[in-house]
């Protein structure tokens, strides 16, 4: 049997630029709008710690509206206090909430990223299905064990016309091991590397590259949820087709919201390390599986490549953020470089 999506979606997701919903496919199963194909992505290595202070462009005043008439509650991840891998962005997210461009950048001056070791980054600022996003990320991947605090000065700051922010806000977080999962997708092989040392290369099956083609490129975990139920009825295939399905799998990691996953495929058994047979999923062993799933977090990078799928959504789908070039990465933020 071959493989795809689970039925529901975790509520933190909302976060990624999607509203949770029914699940999607891969890259051929249904086409979602981003913000445009990245190109030249950014290098896999972890940022370095800022030797120097960058400097930074003065932010002008943010515009406050007390008594404002709609008051806003953005949401923002990680949540307060998590331990995330190297590619997680912090993500502030205008639910349905168009953000006037001439006042993000004193919006952008009230939000602080502090780190340790001194790591510095970038806001970036886009949009999907009516949310504003606002993500912040360094260059390359955060260093292992970096300390991150974000101390968002926002509360009745204006967004537009008429709408305000609710408060304030505070989070800290911890930047984990560094995990970078590569998947060729033309040799059928997950290597894994955990701080610069490869710990496995495993035998895996990717989407049918006739059908339900992988997204190519950067993603990251967007969540643990172990066991999913599948069913091809979420991407509008009745069970009884020939390539409809329903199941239960173990050990299933997120990457997209449209339904791509990390998982336990042993139904696949004969394809791994030979053919790629899934819905756009990433299938392999339940040994291997666990194994994987007992060292990641969430944010431990996934980058696929042998794909003749679209590449990954920037936006909207997940965090694609890393498959912007530091140079495009710049063009959407109103002050640059932040030192951290």
């Amino acid at each position: 049997m071959r493989l795809s999506r689970c039925i529901g979606l975790s509520a933190a997701l909302a976060l990624t630029g999607l509203a949770v919903t029914g699940c999607g496919g891969g890259a051929e199963a249904e086409e979602r709008p981003g913000s445009g194909k990245p190109s030249s992505p950014s290098s896999s290595a972890p940022s370095a710690p800022a030797s120097a202070a960058v400097p930074e462009k003065l932010a002008p005043p943010a515009v406050e509206l007390p008594g404002a008439a709609k008051v806003v509650r953005p949401e923002i991840a990680p949540a307060n206090g998590e331990k995330v891998g190297v590619g997680q962005p912090v993500a502030i997210v205008f639910k349905q909430q168009k953000v006037s461009p001439e006042l993000r950048a004193g919006i952008e001056g009230r939000l602080k990223v502090r780190t340790s070791p001194k790591t510095a980054g970038a806001w970036h600022w886009a949009e999907s299905k009516g949310d504003t996003l606002l993500h912040f990320r360094p260059e390359k991947y955060w260093p292992a064990g970096t300390e991150v605090s974000l101390d968002a000065r926002l509360g009745k700051v204006e967004l537009a016309p008429g709408t305000a922010v609710d408060r304030d806000r505070r989070i800290n977080f911890t930047i984990g091991a560094a995990m970078i999962n590569t998947v060729d997708l033309k040799a059928h092989r997950m290597t894994v590397v955990r701080d610069g040392k490869t710990l496995r290369s495993i035998p895996v099956s990717g989407g049918d590259e006739k059908k339900f083609k992988t997204r190519d490129g950067i993603k990251t975990i967007l969540a643990k949820e172990g066991r999913v139920v599948m069913d091809s009825r979420s991407i509008g295939i009745p069970r009884n087709h020939p390539d409809g399905f329903y199941g239960s799998y173990d050990y299933s990691m997120r990457e997209t919201v449209s339904g791509e996953y990390v998982h336990a495929a042993p139904d696949n058994a004969e394809s791994f390390g030979k053919e790629n047979v899934s819905h756009g999923c990433i299938g392999m062993s339940t040994a291997d599986a666990k194994w994987l799933y007992g060292l990641s977090l969430k944010g431990d990078v996934v980058q696929v490549t042998g794909s003749s799928g679209k590449p990954m959504d920037t936006f909207g789908n997940g965090y694609g953020d890393w498959n912007l070039s530091w140079e495009q990465w710049l063009r959407g933020s109103a002050l640059g470089v932040r030192t951290g």
